[in-house]
């Protein structure tokens, strides 16, 4: 991207009305609501597409999609002598929703969401001089997916205690909708946008630039036909975890989610899937220094790993490599001498590319609907598909339990720093708790989740977390 600009299409374009007091200047070259009451160019729409792109990069910031998620998950440390709120609101407390603990994974999702939504607004239905009817609805078909991977983040890190739901007004204050029902809009959003696909048809391309990071991972999703990859892959890996959901499960979706899964794969069978491909998929990519200066944070000094971490690899398992000594790092009841490769203080790592959704990910996934699905014979191929890529020898499990811990060891070192993947796991397969897990610090809550944060609260009138709405 060579702007790396949050366009927002409102006058402050406020992510709702318990943000409406944040507000946020608009850069001068980018497009209001007012300035496209005109016809849509195919130059505001380049404008209009990379402040989209570009805000969803910025939102899932170190912290709130990296760091605090593998806390919580039993991954990392971050130890920092001047600031405690790292280990107290995480590992020895609850997340404050008025701290960046508890009120992160929100504001910038929704000003995503809401930059799209007015995007896909902005989109003429039918054919015009500037674009084809097959560009339209590519465009309409990506920025769904986009706002469906948006929310999907504000419920990996809220989980039960809910979101909301946006409506076409900037200004209103939607309820906390539970869990359930905003996996079943991000589905439904999903589903849509692939009928938007589907009348594109495979061949076409979107009619602007996208981001390197779309573009040179092993595919191009300016393409329809890649795009359709990413929205599949992205749609079996929400009905997989609500197929699992803990508190609301619907077994059903198992089998939907498999075949949704292995179109992402491009239908490849179980334990099949060239080990070329775990790489690709759709990438964040970061460029320190320079006008842009968005380098990757994840590389953080103040970081750590679980000595666990360290001490559950199995030997002979390459990606024993991601796990390096640090000086050592303590403070708050917390100790570690390991650290992740990447979070080494170096331009290397301040460069480095964050996937987003790679198919190594959607083999493990399809491995876990296979295997809920009763179907573990296909599991112990793809389980086996990855793990002998990494120099093990094949496992066998001999019943769903033990499968389940396979998996969630090839999860684990494959995706590790990728992002909240094994804490969705732990949650889930109600592993986040003492029985399976030890206390890191004497007070340790097992936080699962963060609240709703300080300003959707005060746009209700409350001090704590609402009950949601069905």
């Amino acid at each position: 991207m060579k702007r790396y600009t949050t366009i927002v299409l409102a006058a402050a374009a406020l992510v709702a009305a318990g943000c409406k007091d944040n507000p946020v200047s608009n850069p001068i070259d980018a497009p209001t609501v007012d300035a496209l009451s005109g016809a849509l160019t195919r130059i505001t729409l380049q404008q209009l597409a990379t402040g989209v792109l570009a805000q969803d990069r910025a939102s899932s910031d170190a912290f709130a999609y990296v760091f605090e998620p593998a806390i919580f998950a039993r991954d990392v440390y971050r130890i920092d002598a001047s600031e405690p709120r790292y280990v107290q609101e995480t590992l020895g407390g609850n997340p404050d929703p008025g701290s960046f603990t508890g009120g992160g994974a929100w504001a910038g999702y929704y000003t995503a969401i809401r930059a799209a939504n007015n995007l896909i607004l902005a989109l003429p239905t039918t054919t015009t001089t500037a674009f084809t009817t097959a560009e339209i609805n590519a465009t309409r078909g990506l920025f769904r997916t986009m706002k469906a991977l948006d929310y999907w983040r504000v419920i990996e890190m809220h989980d039960s205690v809910g979101a909301t739901i946006q409506t076409d007004d900037a200004a209103a204050v939607t309820d906390i909708r539970c869990k359930a029902a905003v996996l079943s809009y991000i589905a439904a959003l999903l589903d849509s946008a692939n009928v938007d696909f589907t009348a594109a048809g495979g061949t076409t391309v979107v009619p602007f630039v996208m981001p390197k990071g779309l573009t040179t991972f092993g595919r191009d999703y300016s393409q329809v036909s890649n795009l359709v990859k990413f929205n599949r892959g992205l749609k079996g890996k929400i009905d997989f975890y609500r197929g699992l959901d803990r508190t609301n499960p619907t077994p059903a979706l198992f089998a939907t989610a498999i075949t949704e899964l292995t179109q992402a794969l491009g239908g490849v069978a179980a334990g099949a899937v060239p080990k070329a491909d775990f790489t690709k998929g759709p990438y964040y990519i970061f460029v320190p220094g320079g006008s842009e200066n968005t380098p990757n944070i994840i590389s953080d000094p103040k970081v750590g790993l679980n000595p666990l971490v360290g001490d559950s690899v199995q030997a002979g398992d390459t990606r024993a490599s991601k796990i390096v000594a640090r000086t050592p790092l303590a403070g708050f009841q917390l100790s570690t001498s390991i650290t992740y490769v990447g979070a080494v203080a170096s331009p290397a790592n301040q460069a480095a590319p964050l996937g987003i959704l790679r198919d190594e990910e959607l083999v493990l996934l399809r491995a876990q609907a296979y295997n809920e699905a009763g179907q573990l014979a296909n599991a112990i191929l793809d389980i086996n598909d990855v793990r002998t890529n990494y120099g093990l020898a094949p496992v066998a499990p001999v019943d769903k339990t033990s499968a389940i811990n396979a998996i969630l060891y090839e999860k684990r070192y494959s995706l590790l720093f990728e992002g909240p993947q094994r804490l969705n796991d732990l949650r889930e397969y109600k592993r986040l708790n003492a029985t399976y897990l030890r206390k890191e610090t004497p007070t340790d809550p097992f936080n699962a989740a963060i609240p709703i944060t300080r300003g959707e609260l005060n746009a209700r009138g409350l001090t704590v977390n609402p009950a949601c709405t069905p």
